[in-house]
């Protein structure tokens, strides 16, 4: 599997606080069966600084060097919908491995006034947008039609693993979504090994259950992949109403 959203970088933001925590969460990552994974500390968020290009890259190679080709860290970022996000493409490694994918978080109370503006610049400027856990903001979750909006737009959305795996609304809402062709990734927003630790295997698992194999593979490894690469992405489904019976056209479609 491939893990495109992951707070692994060392001393940056509320993710590992040490080598050693960054290490161990890396661990964690090879034993869900994780062969690539993004660091993605948090930029232009308002608690913490926007870490430099040097500060990323060193972090980076330090913990390549120390995996020793067992896990692969690539660069990335979790940026925040403001404007300063138009800034990206002079600072090549807050996309994607510097590609032209980008990981784009909205606060969990509201989606920012003139979020589509900015968006679409995003999308003019060449960059793909993969809005990060629609499933945690509130607005989204409330008015799933603003998420379509978004992803008729060209944007992407990325779904925490962990919610698929409780046994409540919070988990039925997000195999709806995947269901329905809102969701593109699933990754792990991992923090630590001992708090926000990565947990992939399982909701891979449930994933393969309810919506069949080829789309488990799609949103785990497939997809990701493509973004690793800078491809398009192999997996883009028609937008659909999400049917309560069962959803037989995904099983159809995908022969799971």
């Amino acid at each position: 599997m491939i893990d495109i959203h992951c707070h692994i970088l060392p001393g940056i933001d509320d993710g590992a606080r040490s080598f050693d925590e960054a290490v161990a969460l890396g661990e964690l990552l090879i034993k869900e069966g994780v062969s690539t994974v993004v660091a993605t500390p948090h930029v232009f968020h308002l608690r913490y600084a926007t870490p430099t290009s040097e500060q990323m890259l060193s972090r980076l190679t330090w913990l390549n060097e120390a995996f020793a080709g067992r896990l692969r860290v690539v660069c990335g970022a979790e940026v925040c919908a403001v404007p300063e996000a138009l800034s990206v493409l002079r600072r090549p490694e807050l996309l994607i491995n510097g590609g032209p994918y980008m990981l784009v978080e909205f606060p969990s109370e509201i989606v920012p006034h003139g979020a589509e503006n900015l968006l679409f610049e995003l999308i003019a400027s060449g960059v793909r947008p993969i809005i990060a856990h629609p499933e945690r903001n509130r607005v989204l979750v409330n008015d799933p039609e603003r998420l379509r909006t978004f992803v008729h737009m060209g944007c992407y959305a990325q779904l925490t693993a962990p919610y698929l795996l409780a046994n409540n609304s919070a988990r039925r809402l997000a195999l709806r979504w995947i269901e329905s062709g809102l969701i593109h990734f699933v990754a792990s927003d991992s923090h630590r090994s001992d708090w926000r630790a990565p947990r992939l295997a399982a909701p891979y698992q449930v994933v393969e259950r309810e919506c069949g194999a080829a789309v488990a593979h799609a949103l785990f490894v497939a997809n990701p992949q493509a973004v690793i690469r800078g491809e398009t992405l192999p997996f883009a489904p028609e937008l659909r109403v999400f049917n309560k019976t069962k959803s037989s056209w995904w099983r159809s479609l995908w022969g799971g």
